[in-house]
């Protein structure tokens, strides 16, 4: 692999819904670059697939030179929480936007809901870790919460928050049927608001959970064969 792509990894190229007006912002500057299929990646000596939060594999960049990987599929691949703040224009790695040295790996406060387990997410008739359910599009997340509506089965999660925590990074894909699905604190307070189909493929949602104590994810409108899919393992919380 080419000895520059760790220098790249952080100026890689993103997916993170910037939209056409931010394209057109001053700072940009428009460049001839190549996908590069010749460059494979290996994790731990196995060979592995970058993918995009839809599930689709991504190639690197190669520009002037220089390899780019794209930053949140590796850090998927690396179990590390990607981010953008479209009102700093910030892409938050890990944590919420702690720095280091070249030499130096960041330090994350950030933990997978997976990693926490019960102590956030308490028993839920949604969670399993089944592989025959924990499958999106080729991938396994291994650990995840599945609405199916079967078995009078609940139409919301719970996680405990307990004022500990700043922000909720929660991944959401619907499986069949729409779904309005509604986040709220423990005082009912609605603190975002989601529309799922299962064209949206994967969405992330991120909250601030700040001066929360619990966090309720609820199912609030949804069509009789909805099936909902959030992986634990992708999904997260930041101090």
């Amino acid at each position: 692999m080419n000895k520059k792509v760790g220098l790249g990894i952080l100026a890689a190229t993103l997916t993170f819904g910037i939209g056409t007006g931010a394209l057109a912002a001053t700072g940009l500057e428009p460049i001839k670059a190549y996908l590069n299929s010749t460059i494979s990646l290996k994790m731990n000596g196995t060979t592995v697939t970058a993918k995009d939060a839809n599930g689709k594999a991504v190639l690197p960049i190669t520009y002037n030179g220089t390899t780019y990987l794209p930053v949140r599929a590796v850090g998927t691949l690396m179990g590390t929480s990607i981010t953008y703040d479209s009102a700093s224009s910030s892409v938050i790695i890990g944590g919420s936007g702690n720095t280091g040295s070249p030499t130096t790996p960041v330090e994350t406060s950030s933990q997978s809901l997976s990693t926490l387990g019960t102590k956030v997410l308490g028993s839920s008739d949604w969670h399993t870790k089944d592989p025959s359910n924990t499958v999106y599009k080729d991938k396994d997340y291994k650990d995840v919460f599945l609405y199916t509506g079967e078995n009078n089965q609940s139409k919301s999660f719970q996680i405990m928050t307990d004022n500990k925590y700043s922000k909720l990074h929660l991944e959401l894909a619907s499986l069949s049927g729409n779904q309005k699905i509604v986040i709220m604190n423990q005082d009912n307070t609605t603190l975002k608001t989601l529309s799922l189909a299962p064209t949206n493929g994967m969405v992330s949602a991120d909250v601030d959970v700040s001066n929360t104590k619990a966090i309720f994810v609820e199912i609030t409108d949804a069509d009789n064969d909805s099936k909902l899919f959030v992986p634990l393992t992708t999904s997260s919380l930041t101090k």
